[in-house]
C-alpha cells in the first residue's frame, strides 16, 4: 500500500472546482482524481455532494456555493456579541 501525502482539509480551489468538473465528465475515477489534486477522496466526494445543483457539477456554481457557505459561517454573531450590542444600544 502506498502511503500520499495529503495536506490538511482544505477546500478545493477554483481552478480545481474546473478540474473536478472535467473528470467527472470523462468518468475518472475520483480517488485518482483526488491523489492528482493531493486531496482525500472524502473532501472530493464531500466538494461534489455540497456543491453541485439540479442539474449537476458546475465548477463556478460550486465555488459560488462554497463561498456563500463559508461567508456564512465566519460572520454569525455570537450570542454574547448580541447581548451586547442589545445593552449598548439600551444604554444610548
Amino acid at each position: 500500500m502506498r502511503k500520499h501525502n495529503i495536506k490538511q482539509y482544505t477546500q478545493p480551489s477554483q481552478n480545481e472546482r474546473y478540474e473536478i468538473s472535467r473528470c467527472l465528465k470523462s468518468n475518472k475515477p475520483k480517488a485518482q482524481l483526488a491523489r492528482e489534486l493531493n486531496h482525500s477522496r472524502s473532501t472530493l466526494y464531500r466538494d461534489i455532494n455540497h456543491n453541485k445543483g439540479q442539474r449537476g457539477y458546475h465548477p463556478k456554481q460550486a465555488h459560488q456555493l462554497a463561498q456563500i457557505r463559508h461567508y456564512m459561517h465566519t460572520s454569525s454573531f455570537t450570542a454574547f456579541a448580541c447581548e451586547y450590542i442589545n445593552h449598548l444600544l439600551k444604554s444610548t
